[in-house]
């Protein structure tokens, strides 16, 4: 009697079965995570203190508001989440192309009419100050101000000490990673003029509404109907940080679509069937996500988590020189992130050295002095750097040790622990603005904020906007944490991952670049800018929950209209 053939089964566990329930496993993960996001952002409102009633008086210091939800709260989300089903419904009878159209104008024209309103000349971010220092130098060619004893510590000249921030050696010694912001404030202010803030601004705004136009691409990818893009629409439409977000002059948003957009190129390259074609754009999108990690090197998620999805639409469909394309790609995309240090360093003839370890990053996520919220910025980093003279082992075993301690205290006392972790991502996932409105007061305006700036930053409207702002933050937790669970019941119904490769990329891509996104600022600095961008991967999600909800109550209609002719 022969034995019964067991490999095929083996094989379709292998090929099929595993695959799937490994995403299922990781949009648990996810759903689990939105869900504690969204219990925070009901019990905290955080919000940010001022030293006075005067704009740019805002201090990244927190009142944590914690409690039950009010009837209003509550009311004001049932009533935000049935406009946003009812919009999405009525969008998606109007034509796509022109609703796509519209949003990205309507996105655009928001974010000019806020920047217009603001009017900046001049910014005080810290950072963002000192990129604007290097790049006017460069722009000038005195390169002797990059030197070591230009403005060096202790300096007496009346130049230096007007200057109110490090000399460029010290401020990229710290931070060598900053060689490529500084790079683009350096190309900006070289096509529209030296500290051209506006410009600066308008770019980024570009930048927001280009990074709209890839997720509703993507938001196609995860399965997204035309109630869905109506819902995508209304989301994107109504998310008021979204629109501020270019007040920041920094180039995270520049960097955000920068690597957004690689992602999407590389999952266009697993739809193509071509193997040139296909192969040129997974190695195109990769480069591309190369430069965007340029701009601010914790993109990287994102990178890593383009990989991870290249690795399941492989196991898809079995076209394996696809993964080796997007491996070797990869590795070229992180060198790229490095090309900048070198090339600033030869231009300016300077070594800056290795900085500070990102050890030291970890360090301060898990740090609370006195005077600073949970994980915010501290100057523990800058000590460590200081008392060893920029050495960098010791600097790593200084910050190794701390981390060390940390955790045995956490582990000693589980309920400190707890309350820092709560403090730390309520600070960076229940702060309704995610910091989009300190940015936008952090400098000197031409109209001295007259009219809206004024009226949104500290005038009737700023109460008004903070409300709103806090509703539609829990409605998008909650809409997201709806779609994950409909997600993860299609997926557990269904055979597979997804319909084709790109689906499964795009699946995989953006839940895993979120749970990148929380892990690493659950240990990392905290800011609630940082994270903004992977809350912003959670729109695509939360427009596939409205499209389950149109679509219940489509079918509840549906049976009570039957029952009523019966």
């Amino acid at each position: 009697m022969n034995k019964p053939d067991i490999a095929p089964e083996k094989w379709a566990f292998f090929k099929r079965v595993l695959p799937k329930w490994l995403v299922v496993l990781a949009l648990g993960l996810q759903t689990a995570i939105v869900a504690v996001l969204l219990v925070l952002s009901i019990l905290f409102t955080v919000t940010f203190k001022r030293a006075s009633a005067q704009l740019g008086s805002i201090t990244e210091q927190f009142d944590y508001h914690f409690g039950m939800p009010s009837i209003t709260f509550v009311l004001g989300a049932v009533m935000l989440c049935a406009l946003v089903v009812l919009l999405a419904i009525g969008i998606s009878r109007l034509p796509r192309r022109w609703v796509f159209a519209a949003l990205l104008a309507y996105t655009l024209a928001m974010q000019i009419i806020w920047l217009v309103s603001l009017s900046l000349v001049t910014y005080t971010y810290p950072d963002s100050q000192n990129l604007m220092d290097g790049a006017n130098i460069l722009l000038k060619g005195d390169l002797s101000q990059f030197g070591a004893d230009y403005c060096s510590a202790g300096s007496t000249q009346r130049e230096c000490m007007a200057r109110g921030i490090p000399s460029a050696h010290a401020y990229f010694s710290y931070y060598p990673f900053q060689s490529g912001p500084m790079l683009w404030y350096l190309l900006v202010f070289a096509l529209f003029g030296s500290n051209n803030i506006l410009a600066f601004q308008i770019v980024s705004a570009v930048a927001v509404t280009a990074l709209v136009a890839v997720l509703w691409r993507l938001g196609g990818m995860l399965g997204l109907d035309k109630k869905g893009y109506g819902a995508f629409t209304v989301l994107v439409a109504t998310c008021v940080p979204l629109m501020m977000f270019a007040a920041f002059v920094y180039p995270n948003a520049v960097g955000f679509f920068i690597t957004i957009c690689g992602a999407w190129i590389i999952a266009e390259g697993f739809r193509m069937r071509k193997t040139w074609s296909s192969a040129l754009a997974i190695v195109g999108g990769f480069l591309v996500c190369g430069v965007g990690i340029v701009f601010k090197s914790t993109y990287q998620i994102v990178v890593l988590a383009a990989l991870l999805a290249a690795v399941f639409a492989v196991w898809h469909n079995r076209r394996i020189w696809q993964l080796f394309v997007s491996l070797v790609s990869a590795l070229v995309a992180f060198v790229i992130s490095k090309l900048p240090v070198a090339l600033v360093q030869s231009w300016t003839g300077q070594n800056f050295g290795k900085g500070m370890p990102m050890l030291s990053w970890i360090a301060l996520g898990l740090s609370q002095p006195d005077n600073a919220p949970p994980g915010w910025w501290n100057r523990f980093a800058m000590d460590a750097f200081e008392r060893t003279g920029n050495d960098y082992a010791l600097q790593s075993q200084i910050s190794k040790e701390f981390v060390q301690a940390r955790f045995s205290e956490f582990l000693h006392s589980p309920i400190d622990g707890m309350r820092f972790f709560t403090g730390k991502l309520a600070s960076e996932w229940a702060e309704p603005s995610f910091m989009t409105s300190l940015y936008s007061e952090l400098g000197e305006s031409s109209r001295h904020f007259a009219g809206l700036g004024s009226f949104l930053l500290i005038g009737n409207g700023s109460d008004i906007l903070l409300r709103y702002e806090n509703v539609a933050q829990t409605v998008m937790y909650l809409l997201a944490c709806i779609g994950l669970i409909g997600l993860l019941r299609s997926l557990i119904k269904g055979k597979t991952v997804g319909n084709d490769a790109a689906q499964v990329f795009a699946r995989v891509l953006l839940c895993a670049s979120f749970i990148g996104g929380f892990l690493c600022y659950l240990l990392w600095e905290a800011k609630g800018i940082y994270t903004f961008p992977f809350f912003l991967l959670l729109i695509p999600m939360a427009a596939y929950g409205t499209q389950r909800i149109a679509d219940f109550a489509g079918r509840l209609k549906r049976k009570y209209a039957d029952k009523g002719q019966l």
